[in-house]
């Protein structure tokens, strides 16, 4: 089985765009798209960013903004993990250092981030990477239902 899928890896970093899935037991199962930062030392955290079709396409939208405008867009997800409300923030931006412009994907889950600088080329095929799993991950899957 084929599964779309892009990495980007930097210095001692990375970032991987994959389709994922969400089931909650008694509902049916939905399309999502996964973000997954991660660090290349062994041993280390990961930190994952599920998102929904249309925050996908929203991300490649913000990826595409901020390469022509330069700055900063950030998507924030709030969610109560049951020991309290857990904030996580993933960033794009343009910044420039020594003279040179680059491209970066951040993300930041309480006091842990991890920071993804992208050459121009992967920083714009992940946004269209994002388009084209914000359509396919647009589906919900139907259960059958009982004919009486």
């Amino acid at each position: 089985m084929r599964i779309p899928k892009f990495t980007i890896y930097a210095k001692e970093s990375g970032v991987e765009f994959s389709p994922a899935e969400k089931s909650q037991p008694g509902k049916a199962e939905e399309g999502r798209v996964l973000l997954r930062f991660f660090r290349l030392a062994s041993g280390s955290h990961q930190l994952r960013f599920v998102a929904e079709p249309w925050e996908a396409f929203e991300l490649q939208r913000r990826i595409l903004a901020v390469q022509s405008q330069g700055g900063k867009e950030t998507l924030t997800h709030k969610f109560d993990a049951g020991e309290g409300e857990t904030i996580t923030k993933l960033s794009v931006e343009c910044y420039e250092r020594a003279g040179k412009k680059g491209y970066a994907f951040s993300i930041q889950r309480g006091e842990e981030s991890i920071n993804v600088p992208a050459p121009l080329g992967e920083f714009l095929f992940a946004a269209e990477f994002l388009r084209h799993l914000s359509v396919t991950q647009s589906w919900v899957e139907q259960t059958e239902r009982k004919q009486s």
